[in-house]
């Protein structure tokens, strides 16, 4: 399957992320390519990058940053930002030892919306064509423009589906929301499309249809209905992001057991934000404004997990606003039953 782990537009050379338990370098090499490499030397297994600042060891790399190579703290192989070998002292006497057979492995990379994804599966379909259907549907939010602000980070107790199923849907709107969001983009009044691909997408528009304020001129192809709605779009199983005229929000979840995954909003804008007088206070009122609705969220979350440990607990039933959930429950049983 296919999960973004990060941004194409980002300021790093190297960043390091954990797809499923598999520690992976996402690089962008010395000709501009971006890759998935194995972030495991293949000597005795040492991670390459990401190592404890604070670890009392001589030789360390940081999880994020720009580097021109990669040198094991172990033993000090290293390799090209390629991934493949560039040296390796004291295996001079090693019998037939070809630098070339120890490169680091590397996973399908592709870009998509500004987003990297990434595929353990060497034979994966590509991610592409099965998003033929949604990139006109967002195209016009630019996404491959938009620049990244600095994220908002939270631990989260409790299954990561549950909080794919709370993101993909406005129906908790009309309880968990009702401050903040219900008055202004009522839950009864989402568009939900029929399923075309591994995704799942919806409009929330405005009470009044009225366009959405913006304090700054958004991306000139939005459409009538862009400019009054929210759009809010699941990459199965779990990339997630949300846009309005004025920026994007993109989920990013971080799976780290069946009860526990970390979870980063990512708020994007788009270049024009230069308009505004000052545009680090715009970042600012964006994340106070994502962090006051995702703190009910959490809320949710948390009561909803201890709520479903209960023995008498059983799948309710679901409201044509909540289709969304329905859509991605189709396609996690297609990946379990057709692996």
């Amino acid at each position: 399957m296919w999960a973004a782990p990060n941004r194409s537009r980002t300021r790093a050379t190297t960043f390091t992320t954990d797809l499923f338990g598999e520690p992976v370098i996402i690089v962008r090499d010395k000709g501009g390519t971006i890759r998935a490499l194995s972030n495991v030397c293949p000597h005795r297994w040492m991670l390459l990058v990401g190592h404890d600042p604070e670890a009392p060891i001589p030789i360390k790399a940081e999880s994020c940053g720009n580097r021109r190579s990669f040198q094991c703290p172990f033993h000090l192989w290293s390799f090209d930002l390629d991934g493949k070998m560039i040296g390796a002292p004291g295996m001079e006497e090693a019998k037939d030892f070809d630098k070339l057979r120890w490169s680091l492995p590397q996973f399908a990379v592709e870009l998509w919306g500004g987003f990297i994804f990434v595929n353990l599966d060497p034979e994966a379909e590509p991610l592409a064509p099965q998003l033929a259907t949604l990139q006109p549907l967002v195209e016009a939010y630019e996404l491959d423009r938009l620049q990244m602000l600095e994220p908002l980070e939270y631990e989260c107790n409790w299954n990561w589906k549950m909080s794919v199923e709370v993101g993909s849907e406005s129906y908790h709107h009309l309880g968990l929301h009702q401050d903040l969001l219900e008055e202004f983009m009522p839950a009864a009044l989402s568009d939900i499309e029929s399923p075309a691909g591994p995704y799942s997408i919806y409009r929330n528009p405005t009470a009044d249809g009225s366009p959405i304020p913006t304090a700054f001129t958004p991306p000139a192809g939005l459409s009538e209905q862009q400019l009054s709605c929210l759009t809010l779009v699941t990459i199965f199983p779990y990339t997630m992001f949300f846009s309005m005229p004025e920026y994007t929000a993109y989920l990013q979840l971080i799976p780290e057991s069946f009860d526990r995954h970390r979870l980063r909003y990512i708020p994007l804008v788009h270049p024009n934000v230069e308009q505004f007088p000052e545009p680090e206070e715009f970042a600012n009122i964006v994340r106070a404004t994502l962090d006051a609705v995702h703190q009910q969220d959490m809320v949710a979350g948390a009561y909803c997990w201890a709520g479903a440990q209960s023995q008498v607990a059983r799948p309710g039933r679901r409201s044509h606003l909540e289709s969304q959930l329905w859509q991605m429950h189709n396609w996690l049983l297609d990946q379990i039953e057709n692996p």
